[in-house]
C-alpha cells in the first residue's frame, strides 16, 4: 500500500465559504433530474411479502438476497456520504457536492427497500433473528460474515483518503455504478412480483442517473490526470469487480475472507429467491449482463485514456491487473 506523503502541504479543508459554481453541465443535469425523479419506498405494495404467501425457504431466500444487497447499499451510504463532506472541504463546484448528497439519499432509498422488505418477510432479520433450522443458520451465517467483511471494507476506504488523492477516489466512484444499474435493471425484467419489480424500476431510473454523474466526474477529473493516475482507476476498476463479486458474481477470495461453502449455501438460496418471484439472476445472467455493461461504456472509459482492466471471469479484455490477497478496496456501490 502506498504511504502518504508527509511533506505534502496539507490542503486547508473547510466547508466555507463555498460556492454557486456550474461548469460540469453535465453533473448539474444529473442533479437537477433527482428532484423530478423522487420516489417513496413506503407506496410499494408491501403486503405481496407478507409472510403467509411463502413458505419458510422462500421468505429466508428472499430475505438473504435483500440483507446482501443492503451490505453494498450501505457501502454506498458511507462512500457518497464522506466523499460529500470532503468535496464540500475541496471547495469542488456546487453540483457536485449536491450531486453526491442526492446518491448518498438514494443509497439509503435502496437500503429503506431493502429494510422493508425483510421486516415483511422474516421481522428482524438479520440482525436478531434466531435460525430455526440448519437452513436458516447457514443463511444467517453468510449474511453476518459478508458484515463482518464489510467491516474491513471500510477500514480499508478511509484509510485510502490517506494515500490516494481526493481526485483519485472521486473518479473511481463509476465503475460500481455501471454494475448497479445493470443488475437491478435486468431483476427488474425477470422479477415476478410487482413490489419488486416496482422497487428495481425506481433503482435502476437511480442508477441511471449515478452512472451519468460519476461517468461526468470522472471525465472532469481524467483531463489532469497523470499516466499513472489513469492506472490507478484501471486498477480500481478490477478493484470493483472483486468488491462486488459477492453480489454479482461469485466471491473473489482476494478480499473476501468468507466460509469454504458460501457459494454453494448462496446459489441454493438464489434460486430459491428466485423460483419464489425475487428476479436473482442466474450466474449465466450475471456473466452476460456485467459483461456487456462495461463493453457499453468501454469506448467513452478508453477515450479519457483510460484502459479497462482483463476481467476473464466475465470475459472482459484489457489490461492485467493483480490484485494482492486483503488490499484495501477504494471503491463503493
Amino acid at each position: 500500500m502506498p504511504k502518504a506523503q508527509k511533506d505534502k502541504p496539507k490542503a486547508d479543508l473547510n466547508i466555507f465559504p463555498g460556492n454557486w459554481t456550474i461548469k460540469n453541465e453535465m453533473m448539474f443535469r444529473a442533479f437537477d433530474l433527482s428532484f423530478a425523479q423522487n420516489w417513496n419506498p413506503s407506496t410499494l405494495p408491501w403486503d405481496e411479502l407478507d409472510g403467509k404467501n411463502f413458505d419458510p425457504k422462500e421468505r429466508i431466500a428472499q430475505a438473504y438476497w435483500m440483507s446482501k444487497l443492503a451490505l453494498f447499499e450501505k457501502s454506498g451510504i458511507g462512500a457518497f456520504g464522506f466523499g460529500i463532506v470532503r468535496a464540500a472541504e475541496l471547495n469542488l463546484e456546487d453540483p457536485t457536492k449536491k450531486m453526491l448528497a442526492s446518491i448518498t439519499y438514494d443509497e439509503c432509498r435502496h437500503d429503506e427497500v431493502c429494510r422493508r422488505a425483510c421486516n415483511k418477510l422474516c421481522p428482524n432479520w438479520p440482525y436478531g433473528y434466531k435460525p430455526q433450522s440448519d437452513f436458516e443458520q447457514k443463511a444467517l451465517r453468510n449474511i453476518q460474515t459478508l458484515y463482518d467483511e464489510g467491516r474491513r471494507y471500510w477500514k480499508g476506504f478511509v484509510g485510502a483518503w490517506e494515500y490516494l488523492s481526493p481526485e483519485l477516489l472521486f473518479a473511481g466512484f463509476f465503475f460500481a455504478e455501471i454494475g448497479a444499474e445493470t443488475i437491478f435493471n435486468s431483476m427488474r425484467q425477470t422479477s415476478k412480483l410487482e413490489v419488486y419489480r416496482q422497487s428495481f424500476q425506481n433503482i435502476t431510473r437511480d442508477e441511471t442517473r449515478h452512472l451519468v454523474a460519476t461517468m461526468a466526474l470522472l471525465r472532469a477529473m481524467s483531463q489532469e490526470f497523470t499516466e499513472e493516475q489513469k492506472l490507478t482507476v484501471t486498477r480500481q476498476m478490477k478493484q470493483g469487480f472483486i468488491f462486488l463479486s459477492p453480489l454479482l458474481y461469485e466471491h473473489k477470495s482476494e478480499f473476501w475472507r468468507l466460509p469454504s461453502d458460501f457459494d454453494k449455501v448462496d446459489h441454493e438460496l438464489e434460486q430459491i429467491a428466485r423460483d419464489s418471484g425475487l428476479g436473482c439472476l442466474t450466474m449465466e445472467e450475471k456473466v452476460k449482463y456485467w459483461r456487456q455493461a462495461i463493453e457499453k461504456k468501454r469506448g467513452e472509459i478508453e477515450e479519457m485514456g483510460i484502459k479497462v482492466p482483463a476481467i476473464p471471469e466475465i470475459e472482459v479484455e484489457g489490461v492485467d491487473v493483480q490484485i494482492r490477497k486483503n488490499e484495501a478496496i477504494a471503491t463503493s456501490f
